[in-house]
């Protein structure tokens, strides 16, 4: 009896020390990305987990649902605005059918650098852009990496704007922006999820695609395809959102540190992109990928105009006039 009278206690303390040393998560908010977890973006996603229970003290939780367990990114969207998601970060044109203004990332070379960019997503007129999405109950949270985009293919290296004609490539869905643009330079676009592109590139019915070094990497599109040419043509930021009517019935403090999760992950995330992006051209380059540089002034004069001409038409120039401040502010430096 009295054996038994101890492991009772035992198992007493142990219950009674589960309760108030590790205590239950208040709050536990789901978060659904595209890529793996391995990628940047799932990089960024873990510190922001890691962020928020730290600033909680293990009252915030985040589970992360990587590798399009919960849908593709259109469908995540709308799944966040419904409420069924929690939290999801996507390219910032898959938000351009709500806020076309967005599609001003789309004009490619927009930005000199990465570190430009960041002035501008991290500034109060980020935070102005991030605000449009609030009539469609979605709260930017803030602006992630998707960093600068290049153009891998099978079928030859991309040296100068006419080798991209009768290409059959990819471009990211619901962004109508993307088709028009490499259209115009005689490609022929194909809108895919991200999830279906490496299946499309390895069967033949696509040629080539185009995403910043990272993704291309972590994707593991140098197994099908031959050729990485570094055009650089866009960056691109994404969004990361949460349902507005959730994040508003929260305590402001709880409110605070998401937000402050989410910029540490946005933070990692760039952190990870940009220090390893030479080392996974060099690996990639080891696994037999032919990698070449482009005279990016000949792709500049092709493409951009077919972007900011139409994207001023329909939305003017107020957005466009601020982004070019702050660049011409950063070079005058």
């Amino acid at each position: 009896m009295k054996i038994k009278f101890t492991l009772l206690s035992l198992a007493a303390v142990l219950s009674l020390f589960a309760t108030t040393a590790f205590p239950k998560p208040e709050i536990t908010l789901r978060l659904g990305l595209e890529p793996s977890i391995d990628s940047p973006q799932g990089v960024g996603a873990k510190e922001m987990a890691k962020v928020a229970d730290e600033l909680s003290k293990g009252q915030i939780a985040i589970e992360l649902y990587p590798d399009q367990q919960l849908g593709t990114g259109p469908q995540m969207i709308e799944m966040v605005k419904k409420g069924e998601l929690d939290i999801f970060q996507g390219g910032a044109g898959l938000y351009s059918s709500m806020e076309p203004r967005l599609n001003v990332f789309d004009i490619p070379y927009l930005f000199d650098s990465v570190e430009q960019a960041y002035k501008v997503l991290d500034s109060d007129f980020g935070k102005e852009m991030l605000a449009t999405l609030e009539p469609y109950n979605l709260k930017g949270l803030s602006f992630w990496e998707n960093g600068i985009r290049s153009v891998t293919s099978n079928v030859k290296p991309i040296t100068k704007p006419e080798d991209l004609a009768g290409l059959k490539i990819r471009v990211m869905p619901a962004n109508p922006v993307h088709v028009d643009l490499w259209k115009g330079v005689g490609a022929e676009p194909e809108p895919l999820p991200y999830g279906e592109i490496y299946g499309k590139l390895k069967s033949g019915e696509l040629e080539a695609q185009e995403h910043p070094i990272a993704p291309i990497y972590t994707g593991k599109f140098y197994e099908v395809q031959k050729y990485l040419s570094l055009t650089q043509h866009m960056y691109g930021p994404l969004i990361q959102v949460m349902n507005l009517e959730k994040f508003n019935a929260m305590p402001k403090e709880t409110q605070d540190i998401l937000l402050k999760a989410s910029y540490a992950g946005a933070v990692k995330m760039r952190q990870f992109s940009n220090e390893n992006a030479a080392k996974f051209i060099q690996d990639m380059k080891q696994k037999g990928m032919k990698i070449n540089e482009v005279d990016t002034g000949l792709f500049r004069e092709k493409m951009r105009p077919l972007v900011e001409k139409p994207y001023i038409e329909k939305n003017g120039d107020a957005w466009l006039k601020k982004i070019n401040a702050s660049i011409e502010a950063d070079r005058k430096k």
